[in-house]
């Protein structure tokens, strides 16, 4: 409902009428719509958070990190449109943040891409966390958001497509 109307078109009556459920039944688990809408923002976030704490502790290259990041976000995005949709919707609304618990954590999971990368000498020593962030998430978020408006005529992407953010990412950060 928040990916097809925004936010301010996502009432809890028609949240719960499109999850089958009654209203009086959201309100027992959130006060109010924005903290529904703030819950399915964490959980989303958390599992991107956990995908690169395994990547990160799985994978000795952060170009590999990088390439399985980027893809399981193209992966979301074939399996299940309306939760990327849904994360680049409230990127974009200054009415959410993730949590200060998660904004850490990002934060540091950025600092040891760096760090591993610029050990395997991968990552340039002048990039900072939020760059990183911005070239390695935010990018491939927001071509995947372009492809999927047509923005350029286009509203598929292929494998190829998927290896050439990866790739102008990695090489973004070098």
């Amino acid at each position: 409902m928040v990916v097809q109307n925004g936010y301010g078109g996502a009432s809890i009556s028609s949240i719960a009428r499109r999850a089958g459920v009654a209203e009086g039944y959201l309100y027992r688990f959130y006060a109010s719509k924005q903290e529904l809408v703030t819950e399915l923002l964490y959980t989303k976030v958390a599992k991107l958070i956990e995908k690169l704490e395994f990547l990160l502790n799985s994978c000795t290259r952060i170009k590999e990190v990088i390439n399985e990041l980027i893809g399981e976000l193209f992966k979301m995005a074939s399996d299940s449109p309306e939760e990327i949709k849904f994360i680049h919707v409230l990127m974009h609304d200054y009415n959410f943040q993730v949590s200060e618990e998660q904004r850490l954590q990002i934060k540091s999971l950025c600092e040891r891409v760096i760090r591993i990368g610029i050990e395997n000498g991968e990552v340039s020593r002048n990039i900072s966390p939020e760059e990183a962030y911005g070239i390695v998430v935010i990018y491939p978020i927001e071509f995947i958001n372009l492809r999927m408006k047509g923005f350029f005529g286009i509203t598929t992407w292929t494998t190829e497509d998927q290896n050439r953010v990866a790739e102008f990412s990695i090489n973004a950060i070098k």
